[in-house]
């Protein structure tokens, strides 16, 4: 599952990693439209599917997936600058619908501590965090640079366990 997944840079990625399926979810239909090319021109048509939704109103309805059904959710969800909390959605959708939840937010302490809170609320854990340095094009209208070079974390979220 792809969570925001825009032109689908991660769903592709997953695609060659040997996914088995890949729901690419995002509510910019012209991000979508790009991707459908994107899938074509790489053969994907198989893998990925991708869905025009609002994160908010796309449901996963657990009773009707098949027994044994693992679903992991990698995701770059929006770092909440142009609209704070804005992440919230994402994480919390993700820990509906996942066993297992891949997510990039920001290096910054700050972030952390909120991260680290809002997981147990959830019942989840952070299992690992992955530091890395992101090169970012300029893809959205309030974007200033042409490229911007970010400190971000990727973390690797699971629930936790039943005692």
């Amino acid at each position: 599952m792809d969570l925001g997944a825009g032109t689908g840079r991660l769903s592709i990625a997953c695609a060659y990693l040997q996914a088995h399926y890949v729901v690419s979810v995002d509510i910019d239909f012209n991000a979508l439209k790009i991707l459908k090319n994107n899938i074509r021109r790489y053969g994907l048509e198989s893998i990925i599917s991708p869905i025009c939704s609002d994160i908010n109103q796309f449901e996963l309805f657990r009773n009707v997936n098949p027994e044994g059904l693992f679903i992991t959710t990698i995701m770059n969800p929006p770092f909440g600058v142009q609209k704070k909390t804005a992440d919230r959605f994402f994480l919390a959708k993700a820990f509906n619908i996942s066993q297992v939840v891949y997510s990039i937010h920001l290096a910054n302490p700050n972030v952390h501590q909120f991260i680290s809170t809002f997981v147990k609320k959830y019942n989840w854990e952070i299992d690992y965090v992955f530091p890395y340095h992101l090169k970012l094009s300029k893809t959205y209208q309030f974007h200033k640079q042409k490229t911007k070079s970010i400190n971000v974390n990727i973390y690797r979220f699971k629930r936790k366990r039943e005692s």
